[in-house]
């Protein structure tokens, strides 16, 4: 494996990657700080029910037309024009920006009128005060996909031009705006201040794009040729695209409606928890390496295709799976931790806990998806997400009723129902890929795959035991000892992953020790030249 560890491409994916995965980071321990806020302020009750189903609509309207959608389309064309016929290229962007601010700004009307009715439709289990405060936060959040829409064409753009650190750090302004909310608006302006937090979340994300964005060339015209050939293909592409859109948020907001008060908290909750790894992990190598993708494909460099596709997938899953293995057995620690605080009740924890376990069964499989479904976009090939979305989607359907209804296992059920469906959907893509394909993935891939799991199942007995190991010296009734005692079993799991990856001589834990010895050589050197340091 890591047959091109010292090419140029690999080094600007792996560069990319980092710039991605620190903001994605910093995102995302904002977005669990925001969410142990909501914990200690509001429960797990039916005002973050409301808060959560409001997102609902706005979210289906953006993911559906919007969320990875467009960038999917957008950036293999653009990316083509770009190198052969610039102004073809600015002209193509601006009619797509054009045709999105039409499309999304007249939806967005649209919704806001009937929201009432779809509302009912979204969360049938709401009624009363419940039912018309998701009503009324749903008006003020379509403006959000709007917002994001917009924003979102900016995001393609710079990242066709390979510039990933402005478009990574939008999300902390984002989670930044949500925190301002409940902090400073709410208590003024009630539950429509936790909706008008997310507008203006949505608002910076595309307001900070336009310096960057400007400085590539882009200009704004106003026009909007559709008969252009670069259109049309977006179009090809991106109508297919739509049916792939994830489903599962409206599935868990549909039935979770019917189960006792909390469960659509609790779900989002434990969901952001899951979600950690694969933002900052997962999706930053799926979105670093898909303009290599593309332009591998573009210039029909099957090889290199072939090279990029094994190297990304084998550092997701040399992280993934160790941490799906940490995560199931400090999913106690982890809920606790977190969001165990203020009105957050003993009985709210074990639910999320119950539901975060199911949810990190699938992690493996979600973070490698994104990274799927990208290579099969950079082929300009929709058909095969599109399938695999849809029968997803179903089993994703039969499963939530069947858990919640029949085997009565409730929020916990909506989790097992979303990972069942994951694990369905990443088998149909890679299956179908390597079909495609052949020999796609190579046999130092595999062996390596067996090593990561010998060191994930010897990383969790190690986590686990050390848990056990010392806890009578802590008190794990208080934050500190509870801290103190996870820190102990990640160092423990992680060290014993490592070694034991390292014995097996596996590339990636090699890699990692060549890499703590240059930082080590580099700092030594800092001080050498600096000694007042």
């Amino acid at each position: 494996m890591n047959i091109f560890r010292s090419s140029p491409t690999h080094f600007s994916i792996t560069r990319a990657t980092l710039i991605i995965a620190f903001f994605s980071l910093l995102s995302r321990v904002l977005g669990l700080f925001r969410d142990r806020i909501f914990a200690a302020s509001f429960g797990a009750g039916q005002t973050l029910d409301v808060y959560y189903a409001a997102f609902r609509i706005p979210d289906f309207l953006f993911n559906l037309l919007i969320l990875g959608t467009l960038s999917a389309a957008f950036i293999p064309v653009f990316t083509s024009y770009r190198v052969k016929d610039e102004p073809t290229a600015w002209r193509i962007a601006n009619s797509i920006f054009n045709l999105t601010l039409l499309v999304m700004g007249a939806l967005s009307l649209v919704l806001v009128a009937a929201a009432p009715l779809v509302t009912r439709l979204i969360v049938p289990g709401f009624s009363g005060d419940a039912l018309n405060a998701t009503i009324k936060l749903t008006r003020i959040m379509l403006l959000s996909p709007f917002f994001f829409s917009l924003s979102s064409v900016f995001s393609s753009i710079l990242n066709s031009y390979k510039r990933f650190a402005l478009v990574a750090a939008l999300p902390v302004v984002y989670n930044l705006s949500i925190i301002f909310g409940v902090l400073f608006l709410y208590p003024t302006l009630g539950l429509p201040g936790l909706a008008w937090g997310v507008v203006l979340g949505a608002f910076l994300h595309m307001l900070l794009q336009l310096p960057s964005l400007f400085s590539t060339g882009f200009r704004w015209r106003p026009i909007l040729e559709l008969q252009l050939s670069g259109v049309k293909r977006i179009a090809k592409l991106f109508l297919p695209r739509v049916l792939t859109m994830d489903f599962s948020p409206l599935i868990a907001s549909a039935v979770g409606s019917l189960l006792p008060a909390g469960s659509i908290a609790v779900y989002n909750l434990a969901n952001n928890l899951q979600s950690v790894p694969l933002g900052v992990f997962a999706v930053s190598f799926a979105t670093a390496a898909f303009p290599v993708l593309s332009e591998a494909a573009a210039k029909q460099e099957h090889i290199t295709f072939k090279k990029v596709f094994n190297e990304t997938l084998a550092q997701i899953l040399y992280l993934m799976i160790p941490l799906s293995a940490l995560m199931l057995v400090l999913r106690a620690q982890i809920v606790r931790l977190i969001l165990g605080a203020g009105r957050f009740s003993w009985e709210d924890t074990v639910w999320t806990i119950s539901a975060l376990g199911f949810f990190v069964l699938s992690l493996f499989a979600q973070g490698l998806i994104p990274l799927l479904t990208r290579a099969f976009y950079s082929l300009h090939n929709t058909t095969v997400p599109v399938i695999t979305g849809f029968l997803s989607a179903v089993v994703n359907i039969w499963a939530a009723v069947y858990f919640t209804s029949t085997l009565h296992l409730n929020v916990a059920g909506l989790a097992l129902a979303f990972s069942v469906a994951s694990l369905v959907n990443f088998l149909l893509l890679f299956v179908w890929l390597e079909i495609k394909f052949g020999n796609l993935i190579s046999a130092g891939l595999i062996l390596n795959i067996e090593k990561i799991v010998v060191g994930t199942l010897s990383m969790g007995v190690v986590a686990y035991a050390t848990l056990y190991a010392v806890a009578p010296f802590l008190n794990t009734r208080t934050g500190v000892g509870l801290g103190l005692q996870t820190l102990a079993a990640l160092v423990a799991g992680g060290l014993t992953y490592w070694l034991v990856g390292f014995a097996l001589n596996l590339t990636e834990s090699r890699h990692i020790l060549a890499a703590s010895k240059s930082w080590l050589v580099k700092i030594r050197n800092a001080f050498v030249r600096s000694p007042e340091l």
